[in-house]
């Protein structure tokens, strides 16, 4: 069990509000009994369990507004230092399972253990998570700049009519007099002049 000196009072009652008059009947009913959301959005512990979902930006921000809840309750980063990660991950397991009426019958150190357990180790899954997705999406966002910037060019390059006989016809005149200046044998070389090349 936690020792009280290892988490503040606000910390526990933040824990504590999370479970407070929540059960799992009501979890799509409730919405503000200490959770911090609006009335039609879900408990902060039923949305900090839940499973991310697709590849998208509502994911990431889905995800991001969890990892937001989970650090509001403000847990020490080393809380369970001094605890087996067996141990830490079977209260993890125990807290995710149980209903928070069934959470809200145990003892309160018991309780703050179990919830503190699955906190931490939620911020844990969550901020992989947000890797896990961040970088799929980067790799999009990198694909669909590409794939944009190659229209451009293909749209600007379609712009001109008979533009492979104008680049035909510049190639010839550059390599016949090579001396010359671009004004002299380019422009000539082509019907429209530097109107046509811009």
């Amino acid at each position: 069990m936690l020792s009280p000196r290892w988490i503040t009072v606000e910390s526990i009652e933040r824990i504590v509000a999370l479970i407070a008059g929540v059960d799992q009947e009501d979890d799509a009913e409730l919405g503000d009994a200490g959770t911090g959301e609006g009335e039609d959005g879900p408990p902060v512990l039923a949305k900090v369990k839940e499973a991310p979902g697709n590849v998208s930006l509502e994911t990431m921000l889905t995800e991001i507004d969890k990892l937001l809840a989970v650090r509001a309750i403000g847990l020490p980063l080393d809380l369970f230092t001094d605890v087996a990660p067996k141990v830490v991950a079977g209260w993890r397991a125990r807290a995710a399972v149980e209903s928070p009426s069934h959470l809200r019958t145990h003892p309160l150190p018991l309780r703050v253990t179990l919830l503190a357990a699955l906190l931490h180790e939620r911020e844990r899954e969550i901020t992989d998570t947000l890797v896990e997705l961040l970088i799929p999406t980067v790799h999009r966002i990198g694909a669909r700049a590409e794939k944009k910037v190659t229209e451009q060019l293909i749209n600007a390059f379609k712009k001109v009519s008979g533009k492979e006989n104008i680049l035909f016809k510049l190639a010839e005149a550059s390599i016949g007099t090579p001396e010359g200046t671009v004004r002299e044998v380019v422009f000539p070389a082509v019907s429209g002049g530097d109107q046509t090349l811009r």
